[in-house]
This record gives C-alpha cells, structure tokens and sequence, in this order.
C-alpha cells in the first residue's frame, strides 16, 4: 500500500462511523439522479469558523454557463472581487475557490460522483495549480457516501446524503507536509447541491515559519463550516 492511500485510509478511521441508511421518501432507492442545473440558479451560504463560532463570509454561487463545462460566479465575498468556477458536469469540479487559493485541476475531481448511493466509495488521483503558478502539485482523496441525514441550516431542513472525502494534497507553503483535509459535503436533491459542508485539515510542520508550529509537530487548520442561508432557482424574482 503507498504512502498516499495508507495517509488517507489513516485519516478516514479518525471519521465517525456511519451506518447507510434508506434515501427519505421522496428520493428514489438506488442512485441518485443527476442535479438539474439551469442559468440562473443561485445559492448563498454563510461561512463560519467552528472553533471560534465566528461568521466569516456569506458569498453567493450563481450559474453562469451550461454549455460543455458547467460554470459559477462566486460573488459577495469581502476579500476580493467576483471569481469563476468551473465543473466538467453537476459536480465534478475543475476548477474551484473553496480553499482560500483557486485550485485548477488537471482532472475533474468529484464531489458528488453521478449515480451516488449510500456505501459507494471511490479514489481518486490528479494534480492541481494555482492561478499564475505553473508548478503542478499532487492531489489525491477518497471518498465514501456514508448514510442519509436530516440536515437543519439558516435555509431550511434537508433531506441529505452525507458524502466525505479524506484528501492528501500537496500545498504552496514550503513548511508545510503531509497536508491531510477532511471535506465533508450534504448534498440534498431538493435545492440540486449541498446544504453544508464542513472542512479541517492537518499538517506536520517543516519548521522555519511563524505561521506553523515548531519542526515536526502537528499542524492545525481552521474547521470552517458552510450552510446555505438562500436556495434562488432561476425562475425566482431577483
């Protein structure tokens, strides 16, 4: 087993267990049917720093293009103007701003892989960029669909299915190694994309920045949580 998967498989057991679960009455058994993404459609979510229970950002993802890439508008933020995302399909990512730094991907990464159900699990491989930086960097996660869950956010209650994905990638901060990320989305069919999604991550440090701990200690990120605040399908009012 390499050292990527043996990362990964080490972070997932640190998850909390999850027994599958039956999809809610409305969904139908088995797997799931693609997203129905239109022009138009919006979501707004609010980003909160778990730890500190701080509220840090409440941007909104609009739909601009469905043609061969699915692509979004990020708009709102307080730290810059707009940004673009790209997906090769609803939602297999090519491009996306979620990180802190715009993450380009060589292949598409899936977030909610198509035909979903309760207990698929799937590894994925490529390599990633960062806009203006042509060195490319590892990236590798594995991703398990572990139950259905009801979901309470500023939005509403949802019916979801709980995906996570444990991801070992490399990153532009030299001091920084064995970059682990645990990314845990509900996707509910009802609003076509995820209700939340909880992010954390580690690291070991190399030592050498202020930013990090002393050499070789553990490394902790900020736990980040997004919930949906506003679902606007494109046939609602502006």
């Amino acid at each position: 087993m390499n050292t990527t998967r043996r990362s990964l498989l080490a972070a997932a057991a640190a998850l909390p267990a999850c027994a599958s679960g039956p999809p809610p009455a409305d969904v139908p058994a088995g797997p799931l049917p693609a997203p129905t993404v239109r022009i138009g459609d919006r979501w707004r979510y609010r980003l909160v720093e778990q730890l500190r229970d701080e509220w840090l950002d409440e941007p909104t993802w609009e739909v601009v293009g469905t043609g061969s890439e699915l692509r979004l508008t990020v708009t709102g933020r307080r730290d810059g103007p707009p940004q673009q995302e790209r997906y090769s399909q609803a939602w297999s990512v090519l491009e996306e701003t979620l990180y802190g730094v715009r993450h380009a991907y060589e292949n598409a990464v899936p977030l909610v892989p198509a035909g979903v159900q309760s207990g698929f699990s799937a590894m994925t491989t490529t390599s990633w960029t960062e806009p203006g930086a042509p060195k490319r960097r590892r990236w590798s996660q594995q991703l398990w669909a572990r139950r259905w869950e009801s979901v309470q956010v500023p939005a509403g209650r949802f019916d979801c299915l709980r995906i996570e994905r444990v991801i070992a990638q490399e990153v532009p901060d030299t001091f920084r190694l064995n970059s682990t990320r645990t990314d845990t989305l509900w996707y509910a069919p009802r609003v076509h994309r995820w209700v939340q999604r909880e992010l954390r991550g580690t690291y070991v440090s190399a030592g050498g920045s202020r930013e990090n701990p002393p050499e070789g200690e553990q490394g902790i990120e900020d736990r980040l949580r997004w919930q949906l605040t506003a679902y606007l399908p494109a046939s609602a009012p502006r």
